[in-house]
């Protein structure tokens, strides 16, 4: 990350949540030898919305990217100069997801991946496109936006659980303060080999059955109304995209693989208003 950081001719620092005690010493010795780029928070098997929570707190960027130990960014530095691009020219876009993303998440049956259909963004170069949801991870914040909103919610899930939902739940509550969220499809992110912890013995009955079902039961309680609001959101990002960028590719609207009752084609005069609570 550093070396990314370096060819982008950014000044960054890596902060790492130490879950595993064991681990403490080798990731002091690390950070010893950083010069101040490496920072540890050491954390007792807190897991992630509590490890990420922690790692913002102490983060001094304006930007934070948050990435997961399997995960091995791309060999060019591009990627980090386009993020920049887009938080300069969208001063409204707050977070941008990395892996996967819905454009309408009660409309789409799975998430996507891959580049977005639209072509180039004639404003900064770069291919993207706003969606409801995003996940984790990379996962990327605007610093300033991640503290107003109070961080992830660390109430959907116990210690030492996945954060699961977590990150659709932050997207819901940026954009009805007025953020925007957005998609950015990282080419060439790499992994270490190995399936992630949640997906070996008996953490997949943990995370993802047990704490899929906790979480998405507290999500949608939480949002009273869930789908007119998400319906309100998704008309809001389909409008968006429409403004904002020309297709390279088939419509991702109106598809089997998207109920949405509409296609790419915007009326006249429909002009994107902003969502309730919008600033």
């Amino acid at each position: 990350m550093r070396t990314s950081c370096r060819g982008a001719g950014m000044p960054c620092e890596v902060i790492v949540n130490v879950d595993n005690p064991h681990e403490a010493g080798l990731w002091a010795q690390a950070a010893n030898a950083s010069e101040g780029t490496l920072v540890p928070i050491f954390s007792a098997n807190l897991h992630e919305a509590r490890g990420y929570n922690r790692a913002a707190k102490a983060a001094r960027g304006k930007i934070l990217l948050i990435w997961q130990d399997d995960q091995i960014p791309p060999g060019n530095h591009s990627w980090l100069q386009d993020l920049v691009r887009l938080y300069d020219t969208y001063p409204r876009l707050g977070v941008v997801g990395m892996r996967t993303y819905r454009l309408c998440n009660f409309k789409e049956p799975h998430n996507r991946y891959g580049e977005p259909a639209w072509a180039m963004d004639p404003r900064t170069g770069v291919r993207w496109t706003y969606a409801q949801n995003v996940d984790f991870a990379p996962y990327v914040i605007r610093a300033h936006m991640f503290q107003e909103l109070g961080g992830l919610d660390e109430g959907m899930s116990r210690p030492g659980d996945c954060g699961i939902w977590g990150d659709w739940e932050l997207c819901q509550r940026a954009w009805a303060a007025g953020w925007q969220v957005g998609h950015y499809f990282l080419r060439g992110r790499g992994d270490d080999g190995h399936e992630g912890g949640t997906h070996v013995g008996d953490s997949v009955v943990k995370c993802w059955v047990r704490q899929q079902h906790v979480a998405s039961s507290s999500y949608h309680k939480r949002y009273a109304m869930y789908y007119r609001y998400a319906a309100t959101v998704c008309e809001h990002v389909w409008k968006l995209n429409l403004q904002t960028f020309t297709l390279a590719g088939d419509c991702p609207y109106g598809s089997h693989a998207t109920r949405w009752p509409d296609n790419c084609t915007l009326a006249s005069g429909g002009a994107t208003q902003p969502l309730a609570g919008a600033r």
